[in-house]
């Protein structure tokens, strides 16, 4: 019997309901940041998915191949570097150097990865974190005319204002205040869903299952054909290449680039982004640069008052917390956010695949716990502490405290799962009731669950569409 509160077929009508409430969940999430974030917020949220794009460059290196890679930085300050040359000095577009960029980034990572791929573990590491410390120096030099290109220690600028086209300004947050921010938002999301579908193709390919075979066991993968230098090198180089376009994000995004931006902390950033998010893990990819960003700038705002003296989150403060959360993370959730996600889903929803007749691979009766079914309770009770974690958040959102902050908006959000899942619950095991799988007195229980998750599922989409309509009214669409 499983433990899992909803256990489902795959691709069947219960699936295909959870599926539509994380679509749902997903589209509010891309169509509110632009408009419910401040221009400083949603500048966070771009740095936030540039840092996800350079941190899933380093997964397909040491997540998904097995090589202890630490010099991305510089991949990132290569792109960088050659975007705002290009826009600046050369007056091209983003979009014209984006090729530019993908092609210098994949020689880079041939010309390095041949020599660097030699080597194994910790000798590899020590090559590249020589990489990202030699970085940026080296954009500093004035012979050959490097210093000229990239503005040497005083960094360079991109004068060239990044303006949304009139055919871009019905994309909510565009056409106002955050216009700048919200249309630089877009791009990213745009490139970031093409990489996603890039990257996700290329693992699925057969290079991509031979880079897997060899993170798997190199021994087997070369006896099996696989030729191990070369599939190495095309990958180290196609990992180079994504992180050089992270580096294009960057400059767009900022529009400045310094040879003191990528330097070797950035690259321990990456490697800290990874751990946290899931390594050989897509998602992980994702969540750990939101992580990196976000958490690292709530830290910076806590201060604790110790008499005539203020421990300032900026300083020593911010760093302690950081790596407290670090270690907890490390202990128990070794695996990193996303672990702890699929363990949390696994709770929640268990998908039985099918076999290719299109049914089940184990019966779903095998998974059902029958008149015992304690699910409808469980259901109810989450129903209910939705609302009430709700109320609560609301209620804290009184105190003008930072810590206290975060609090309430983490019990203001547990309703965005609670509900959902309860109505879920609810209605699967009514239906469980009428096949004749559960006694009577789950009847009221399911169906208080049923009510309370799906009115609880409703006022989170109808607060989400409030939203969007109050900052994006549908008359000023052009056309409308």
């Amino acid at each position: 019997m499983s433990e899992a509160l909803v256990v489902v077929a795959k691709n069947s009508a219960e699936h295909k309901r959870w599926n539509y409430v994380v679509y749902a969940y997903a589209l509010g999430f891309l169509l509110l940041t632009p408009l419910v974030l401040e221009p400083f917020e949603i500048g966070k949220m771009n740095r936030a998915l540039i840092m996800s794009v350079a941190i899933l460059a380093v997964n397909l290196v040491v997540g998904f191949n097995g090589m202890l890679a630490l010099g991305h930085s510089a991949f990132m300050g290569i792109g960088a570097f050659v975007t705002a040359s290009m826009v600046q000095d050369e007056n091209w577009d983003y979009w014209q150097v984006l090729p530019v960029v993908l092609i210098v980034g994949f020689l880079m990572g041939i010309i390095i990865g041949l020599p660097a791929l030699r080597v194994k573990g910790l000798y590899l590491a020590l090559t590249t974190i020589a990489q990202a410390a030699v970085f940026p120096t080296l954009v500093n030099i004035d012979e050959l005319g490097i210093a000229k290109r990239t503005g040497g220690p005083n960094g360079k600028g991109v004068s060239e204002e990044v303006i949304a086209p009139s055919y871009w300004e019905w994309l909510p947050g565009v056409d106002g205040a955050r216009g700048g921010s919200a249309y630089r938002y877009w791009i990213i999301i745009l490139m970031l869903g093409i990489i996603l579908l890039l990257v996700t193709n290329y693992l699925r390919s057969r290079p991509g299952r031979a880079v897997l075979a060899i993170r798997d066991n190199e021994a087997g993968a070369a006896v099996y054909g696989v030729n191990l230098p070369i599939v190495k090198t095309m990958n180290f180089a196609i990992s180079a290449a994504l992180g050089s376009v992270a580096g294009l994000m960057w400059c767009l995004d900022k529009a400045f680039v310094a040879g003191q931006d990528f330097t070797f902390l950035l690259a321990i950033d990456l490697i800290i982004g990874l751990v946290l998010g899931g390594v050989g893990a897509i998602q992980g990819s994702l969540v750990g640069g939101l992580f990196v960003v976000w958490v690292n700038d709530l830290t910076k705002r806590i201060s604790v008052p110790l008499g005539l003296y203020t421990l300032n989150g900026d300083g020593p403060l911010a760093k302690a917390i950081f790596g407290l959360i670090l270690i907890l993370f490390t202990f128990f959730a070794p695996g990193g956010i996303v672990s702890l996600g699929r363990l949390i889903n696994n709770k929640l929803i268990k998908i039985i695949p099918l076999t290719p007749s299109g049914q089940p691979i184990d019966p779903m009766s095998n998974f059902d716990p029958g008149m015992e079914s304690t699910r409808a309770d469980a259901a109810m009770k989450m129903s209910i502490a939705g609302p009430a974690l709700l109320a609560a958040g609301w209620l804290l959102m009184a105190v003008n405290n930072l810590i206290v902050g975060v609090v309430a908006f983490g019990l203001r959000m547990s309703i965005v799962v609670l509900a959902p899942v309860a109505m879920l619950v609810g209605l699967n095991e009514l239906k469980a009731h009428a096949d004749g799988n559960r006694p009577d007195s789950i009847k009221g229980p399911a169906t208080m669950a049923r009510t309370l998750g799906a009115l609880g599922f409703l006022f989170v989409i109808g607060y989400a569409v409030q939203r969007f309509v109050q900052e994006y009214p549908i008359w000023d669409i052009p056309g409308i």
